[in-house]
């Protein structure tokens, strides 16, 4: 298929002809193509949809990565492996490269090259590496977007493709042989055209040929008014149009002269509303009080995944991290279940301290018995080294009038990645019968832990927003990236874990009287 015609069969998306010909030139799969390729321009001038639609027309291997999806460096190089193998259709073969895991981008050359070695004969052409917005990737390193241009050096038959949301600076990349793809922003003609090209929206009392002599001037009028000056896109102007358009006919197809069609009337069509509107004042009246049984919770609900992942960095925030072996390992020495035996060191802690308030009562003291030594039995001694910190014992922050204890406990702690997941699999109420064979779960932890820190429960603990646990910690710069800490209540999370199937109160170091 000639160049010529992947643009006639993308004809559905116009004025985007000299970039769809210039991208089927380079991408052919009988002509040689650059080991990198850059595609720019701003938000939604088309570049993924022409792209994409140029790779499945030239019916190239290809695999495409959203790098906004991507909450860290290493989490984007394992979902580059992840997805290459998924391309190529060797998932179930995910053991033999790396078993699904990559590190660094010297480990992701050798792992892409092994796995486009391992194609039959008959398919080993070229494949290409599709990283949309990777200018946006999150904790990114300098040399990041050098390292993996230098991708399609290494190996013969890939070709890396970076799109780009902004214009790129010149030798960015620090080579000066990289060609680029630019992709303009629309003009007003072709807006108009674009938006012209589909028909109007249908609207009862309205004849046809009334409908297409007024809305090709009424497209042009909100053009000029609304979009123009914000430099607004296709889709908004589109989605502005469908919004106004009922407001703007309304006083014809009432019959009213002259058109009775006011500016605020159509400012407030535009305002985004999650909650509806409220009633008016007779509807209120005539509306009877719900009964407190029938209320709604006032807690939002999450789904069951996002749920489990936001339980275990509440965990991983709140239990010293000296405690884990005893809370959430499974291979202690005890012949109880872990349920069972930490349900029995909060027994002893009990009884330990109510002996220790007998006898400071008392003013005496007495000697322990000699007896046999038991494994894995933790004193309140135990505890209190393991809560011990630099600082000293102080108030609980946040916490309710009377609550002293130490900080450790009570106050949000920044973690590693690493330790989110180990709690993760470990107060997981439904885990995998073999775990063994099991893919690995942590692409969907990351995917997840993204969307929890953009609706701010989960947060960097560099993060200002992070209050007094990004203050307390003891952070440096250095390592503030690789940790996190929740940014929410114990009551909530409490609330919202037993939903499915997890209490909180079992899993926290002194959560059980």
């Amino acid at each position: 298929m000639q160049p010529a015609d992947v643009v006639q069969a993308l004809s559905e998306w116009p004025h985007r002809h000299v970039q769809s010909r210039q991208l089927a030139s380079l991408l052919h799969p009988t002509v040689p193509s650059p080991p990198t390729l850059v595609v720019h321009g701003i938000s939604a001038t088309c570049k993924s949809t022409i792209l994409n639609g140029v790779l499945s027309t030239l019916r190239l291997p290809h695999a495409v990565v959203r790098s906004t999806e991507c909450i860290t460096g290493r989490h984007l190089l394992t979902k580059v492996l992840w997805n290459t193998l998924d391309a190529l259709g060797q998932k179930d073969e995910w053991e033999k490269f790396g078993k699904g895991r990559c590190e660094h981008i010297s480990s992701l050359a050798v792992l892409l090259e092994e796995c486009l070695a391992a194609r039959p004969i008959e398919k080993r052409g070229k494949f290409v590496l599709v990283l949309d917005e990777i200018d946006r990737q999150r904790e990114a390193a300098p040399t990041l977007l050098s390292a993996l241009a230098r991708l399609g050096e290494i190996i013969p038959t890939l070709c890396v493709v970076l799109v780009l949301s902004s214009t790129p600076r010149p030798l960015f990349l620090q080579s000066a042989s990289v060609p680029h793809v630019s992709f303009p922003p629309y003009t007003r003609k072709e807006a108009i055209d674009i938006l012209l090209a589909s028909p109007p929206p249908a609207l009862g009392g309205l004849d046809m040929e009334e409908t297409l002599e007024i809305y090709p001037h009424f497209v042009s009028t909100v053009y000029d008014t609304l979009v123009g000056p914000t430099a607004g896109s296709v889709p908004v102007f589109k989605s502005i149009c469908e919004r106004l358009w009922p407001k703007f006919v309304a006083p014809i197809i009432q019959g009213e002269t002259p058109p009775g069609w006011q500016r605020a009337t159509g400012e407030s069509a535009l305002v985004h509303r999650i909650v509806p509107e409220e009633s008016s004042s007779a509807d209120q009246k005539v509306r009877k009080p719900l009964a407190p049984s029938a209320a709604p919770s006032a807690l939002p609900s999450l789904p069951y995944f996002s749920t489990l992942i936001l339980t275990s960095a509440y965990l991983a925030s709140h239990t010293p991290q000296r405690l884990d072996t005893i809370f959430f390992s499974k291979f202690s020495s005890s012949s109880l279940s872990a349920r069972n035996k930490r349900a029995h060191h909060r027994r002893r802690l009990k009884v330990l301290s109510q002996a220790q308030a007998e006898e400071a009562a008392n003013g005496g003291g007495s000697t322990p018995k000699k007896g046999k030594r038991v494994k894995t039995r933790i004193t309140k001694s135990t505890l209190s080294s393991a809560f011990a910190t630099s600082s000293a014992t102080t108030s609980a922050i946040g916490g309710g009038a009377g609550i002293t204890g130490p900080s450790t406990i009570l106050t949000a702690r920044p973690f590693p990645l690493e330790r989110l997941l180990a709690i993760y699999h470990a107060v997981d109420p439904n885990p995998p019968a073999n775990p063994i064979r099991t893919t690995a779960v942590a692409d969907q932890i990351y995917a997840e832990l993204a969307t929890l820190r953009r609706l701010r429960l989960v947060v960097p603990a560099s993060s200002s927003h992070a209050g007094f646990a990004s203050t307390s910690s003891g952070n440096t710069s250095a390592d503030a990236g690789e940790k996190w800490c929740v940014n929410i209540s114990g009551d909530w999370i409490g609330e919202l874990a037993k939903g499915i199937g997890v209490e909180v109160g079992e899993w926290l170091a002194g959560g059980l009287d």
